[in-house]
């Protein structure tokens, strides 16, 4: 089964490398969705020309963190839109063959639901909604309360609409796939924390303990280990053996 991916920027780095190689090992093709050619892109990843589905002046940056996750979130939607397949995030490392559906998506907490691993049906209401909301760069989260949505609507309708690039993290995100998903009554849909974010965002830091190994931080349930990139840049320290990201880089 091919899984589709994508990176912004000209190097993947040894993590994000090695991510894409587990899938490979463990039997799926991988279509990497870039805009350059990675030095760094392993032997046998297949590459795509984004700009095929997105123009390069699209993409814009989360005011407060710099990150390009808007651009990922708006991105994948049109892969599904495209019906070109599930979707996985370059920090994703798979431990064991993919189990595939039409609806495709984990908790990463007790109430949210994340898309670093996703699949929706092209045809569907849930996809109309996120298309709809991801393209909208001054979108109005319906999750505001009723009087914020009022105020946020108006200013839009003035010229004064607040850009997604200044709305909280997540915002086209985790929060907006909660939303719908629950809204639609597709949250039984969704598979438990353990299948695809059994290390929480707050616990990368685990990745470089010593004495611990991949198998540490996952259950008999896990299909990939999503290892939230951004947490890994904050720490940003050398890889070291002994280690779960050791273990992860040199297989």
């Amino acid at each position: 089964m091919l899984i589709n991916t994508m990176w912004i920027g000209d190097r993947l780095g040894p993590i994000q490398a090695a991510c894409l190689r587990s899938f490979m090992r463990h039997g799926h093709d991988v279509l990497l969705h870039c805009f350059e050619r990675p030095r760094d892109v392993p032997t046998g990843v297949k590459l795509f020309d984004a700009k095929l589905l997105m123009n390069e002046n699209e993409i814009m940056r989360h005011k407060a963190t710099g990150s390009v996750s808007l651009v990922s979130n708006v991105y994948r939607y049109r892969i599904m839109q495209r019906g070109m397949g599930p979707y996985v995030d370059c920090d994703v490392y798979c431990v064991r063959p993919f189990e595939f559906s039409d609806y495709m998506y984990g908790y990463e907490s007790v109430s949210k639901i994340n898309g670093a691993v996703l699949n929706i049906p092209k045809k569907s209401d849930l996809l109309d909604h996120l298309i709809e909301a991801s393209e909208d760069r001054y979108f109005v989260p319906p999750w505001l309360t009723p009087k914020k949505q009022i105020r946020d609507k108006i200013l839009r309708k003035v010229g004064f609409g607040r850009h997604v690039s200044n709305r909280p993290w997540g915002v086209l995100g985790p929060n907006l796939l909660t939303y719908y998903i629950s809204f639609l009554g597709l949250a039984d849909k969704a598979v438990s924390i353990d299948y695809y974010y059994p290390l929480h965002c707050d616990h990368v830091s685990m990745l470089w303990q010593k004495g611990l190994g991949i198998s540490d931080v996952m259950t008999r349930n896990t299909f990939g280990i999503h290892l939230w990139n951004a947490n890994l840049e904050r720490i940003n320290k050398p890889i070291e053996v002994n280690t779960p990201l050791f273990e992860m880089v040199n297989s």
